[in-house]
């Protein structure tokens, strides 16, 4: 039987104390390190400002088929976009679909605007974001009445987005998960969408 003597004891009580808080200190560490990572993956806030430059393809759907744009028809679009507020590096897409849900009666200057339901993903460089919201296409009637079946046509962007609009936001996937907010819509020769937003949580 061998028995320990106290300064024995003693030495092996210290040199596992020592262990244990070396493994505590380790823990704690990875934990700030996934905090750190994660804070400035998830920004509590962030603005971008995007440009919606040019139409590539734009496809229409006469869903009830009466031969022309009323409720419950479709569009689809594709546009170039630039991150960068230069349209001529345009790099990034945007697709969208708007469904008609109510036409307003033709105005004095023979517009015939449309209220829809607009929907979009931005496919960004760092990730993607989804628009949702209310929208707005505006034609003219000559135009209206040329529209009388389903495939491609001949749109501008002031058709699109004829007026400002607010769309609300949310991140998917990369840098933007987690992230919610509004896109304001201001129309022009290019689009420019200002988006601002906002982390869903924040961290303890």
């Amino acid at each position: 039987m061998i028995v320990e003597s106290p300064r024995a004891r003693d030495l092996l009580m210290l040199k596992r104390g020592l262990l244990i808080a070396c493994s505590l200190m380790g823990i704690a560490g990875c934990s700030l390190n996934s905090v750190r990572q994660h804070q400035v993956l998830q920004p509590e806030r962030l603005d971008l400002q995007l440009l919606v430059c040019k139409i590539k393809s734009t496809f229409f759907s006469d869903a009830n088929q009466d031969g022309q744009i009323s409720v419950g028809d479709h569009m689809t679009y594709v546009f170039n976009v630039s991150e960068d507020a230069a349209c001529a590096q345009s790099q990034s897409t945007f697709y969208a679909v708007e469904q008609i849900v109510m036409s307003q009666a033709l105005g004095h200057d023979r517009q015939q605007t449309f209220v829809t339901h607009f929907q979009g993903t931005f496919r960004l460089k760092k990730g993607n974001l989804q628009l949702r919201g209310l929208g707005s296409l505006g034609l003219s009637a000559s135009k209206w009445k040329a529209i009388n079946q389903s495939g491609s046509i001949d749109l501008v962007l002031a058709n699109i987005f004829p007026e400002s609009d607010r769309l609300s936001v949310i991140g998917e996937g990369g840098s933007y998960t987690g992230l919610v907010g509004t896109a304001f819509v201001k129309p022009g020769d290019a689009v420019a969408v200002d988006i601002n937003l906002f982390s869903q949580f924040k961290l303890d």
